[in-house]
């Protein structure tokens, strides 16, 4: 997915992230959006979109069209099983074939494990972020790039750390034990920008 040819689509800098809304995964979406904000991009989940009687599918339809890049992390297996995130990937590949105008990027924690449960997708590998933080801030910083050039993984680690440290601050504040509400998560990024920056990041 080369960055030059992300960066001339429209909305290029608006992200969909398609993950688990689950305590267990918020370090990671942390992870994710630090790498976001450092490299230029704007996170975007469906939670952030008001409800307007047009229904949750048509809102994260209408979402993932509007972003020149969506991020679909499949790593998420449990009991029971839940098809959200396969779904959505799917609708993603639909706008691609469509309209052209939309990439995406798969992760897992697991090499291999996708083309034995998803064998539709062979031919697109995902990145594998192992589970953990440095891995998910990796897969972002070898995907996108921005004109000037990305950060280093380290320098990502070190905005990643600072947003951490905001979190149980703005939980505490919007009376919320969750970063997946538009009020915390939505601070949460606007800290990110204030922070990439002062750090020379933006």
């Amino acid at each position: 997915m080369p960055g030059e040819r992300l960066k001339r689509g429209p909305n290029a800098a608006q992200v969909f992230l398609n993950v688990p809304y689950s305590r267990s995964y918020e370090r990671t979406l942390v992870a994710l959006t630090a790498a976001l904000v450092a490299v230029g991009r704007v996170p975007r989940l469906t939670f952030q979109i008001p409800e307007g009687g047009q229904g949750r599918l048509r809102r994260i339809f209408g979402l993932l069209k509007s972003c020149r890049v969506s991020i679909h992390d499949l790593s998420a297996v449990g009991i029971p099983v839940r098809f959200n995130m396969p779904f959505e990937l799917g609708l993603a590949c639909a706008i691609k074939e469509q309209s052209g105008q939309h990439d995406f990027l798969i992760l897992d924690k697991e090499p291999f494990r996708l083309h034995r449960h998803l064998s539709d997708i062979g031919g697109i590998d995902p990145k594998i972020h192992h589970g953990t933080v440095q891995g998910a801030i990796c897969a972002v910083l070898e995907a996108l790039e921005k004109p000037s050039g990305n950060p280093s993984a380290a320098d990502v680690m070190r905005l990643y750390r600072r947003m951490m440290r905001l979190v149980p601050q703005l939980k505490a504040r919007h009376g919320n034990r969750e970063i997946f509400s538009t009020r915390v998560y939505g601070e949460l990024v606007t800290s990110g920008w204030v922070a990439a920056k002062e750090m020379g990041l933006s």
